[in-house]
């Protein structure tokens, strides 16, 4: 982590939830079922607002990266399938799987508006599940 980065922490008094293992564990789990692959929303720490919508990752960023920098990161829970004009979107529900996944590695998080946060800073000790 860079001077600046530290900087950043101590001058918000945040604290430190995650690890680059931690993030790893997460990378690993959360990719191992092939039926879903997660949409998230990041917030890294200097930003003033998170990243707009959710998208796909890559785990593979957070594996070997710069996870450090990672304030927050949002998982959504549904896996949605377009099946054309005629039909609704088909929606599956995984959060079964990142719950057990967070637990399995003792990961902290919250639930926000149906979402699952997985804290890597805060200022305060968020609602941990």
């Amino acid at each position: 982590m860079n001077e600046e980065t530290l900087k950043f922490i101590e001058e918000r008094h945040l604290v430190s939830y995650m690890n680059k293992t931690k993030w790893r564990e997460l990378a690993n789990a959360i990719t191992s079922n092939t039926d879903f692959e997660p949409q998230v929303r990041l917030k890294y720490l200097r930003d003033l607002e998170a990243m707009p919508g959710f998208s796909l990752l890559d785990w593979e960023w957070v594996r070997y990266g710069q996870s450090s920098c990672i304030e927050w990161m949002d998982i959504d829970p549904f896996k949605r399938e377009r099946r054309g004009n005629l039909l609704s979107d088909r929606i599956t529900d995984f959060s079964g799987f990142i719950v057990t996944v967070l637990k399995k590695y003792n990961i902290p998080y919250s639930l926000e508006n149906g979402l699952y946060r997985v804290w890597g800073y805060a200022d305060q000790q968020p609602s941990f599940v």
